[in-house]
């Protein structure tokens, strides 16, 4: 097929959402946190819970390295990952392998929609590359699909009914969003807020009648602030993914 006229001087560069470092930088720092703690904890079996520290701590050890190691993963791929097109070839990037097609010898482009966000996979005798668009944000996602129907008006098209039924990015504003988010987020911080007293004091009424025996007091205090912090953060997480998802140049 043949590259549409009007995107024959295009040029284009896209990087993965910042929520992938985001994530990688969060993941690394609570996974070696967990882990160094869990591995102080278990060599020094202060309460001789572990019949075999060294083992415990080398379980404990290889368990959080491992998920830090996918944190640090996942920063390899946002500082790697990159998506060019300009005149006649697309070029992708990422964590391990790189491709290249050109797009005046493409053979078909097939349009999937096995996931949410979807993806474009472009074939060439050659090879192929694959265009996820769930690594970039919706504005990026509606202009990389808008380029990529007008300049493949020639080729074989294959799923793109399929595709636009199902993954089409949402018309989102940026700063509603925000603004919506901020408000569940406070919602949640006062009803915490208005919890852990309730909380504390099932804590202290089971202390008092012999529950909790085995739990220190610091555990009982730390206990209800932990849950609400975890929570907190979780909420708070997931509300930047949305955010780095509607986010827009002006923004």
């Amino acid at each position: 097929c043949m590259l549409a006229e009007s995107q024959q001087n295009t040029a284009r560069r896209y990087r993965h959402s910042r929520h992938m470092l985001e994530m990688g930088l969060v993941s690394v720092v609570v996974f070696s946190l967990m882990g160094s703690a869990s591995v102080i904890v278990a060599i020094l079996n202060v309460d001789g819970s572990f019949r075999r520290p060294l083992l415990a701590a080398c379980i404990f050890g290889g368990f959080w390295g491992c998920l830090c190691l996918v944190g640090v993963w996942m920063i390899l791929i946002y500082l790697r990952h990159e998506l060019n097109i300009d005149s006649g070839n697309v070029r992708h990037r990422g964590g391990l392998f790189s491709g290249s097609v050109c797009v005046s010898r493409l053979t078909a482009a097939t349009w999937k929609s096995f996931t949410r966000e979807g993806s474009l996979t472009l074939h060439e005798s050659s090879g192929s590359v694959k265009v996820a668009f769930g690594n970039y944000t919706y504005e990026e996602r509606r202009e990389l699909i808008r380029f990529f129907r007008e300049a493949l008006v020639a080729c074989d098209q294959q799923g793109w009914e399929q595709f636009e039924k199902r993954c089409l990015p949402p018309q989102v504003e940026y700063r509603v969003l925000q603004k919506k988010i901020r408000g569940h987020l406070r919602f949640a911080a006062t009803a915490f807020a208005l919890a852990t007293p309730l909380m504390y004091g099932i804590l202290i009424w089971q202390k008092l009648n012999g529950g909790l025996q085995n739990h220190s007091p610091g555990v009982i205090v730390a206990l209800p602030l932990l849950i609400a912090t975890m929570l907190l953060g979780c909420m708070w997480f997931a509300a930047r993914e949305d955010l780095s998802r509607a986010k827009t140049r002006d923004d």
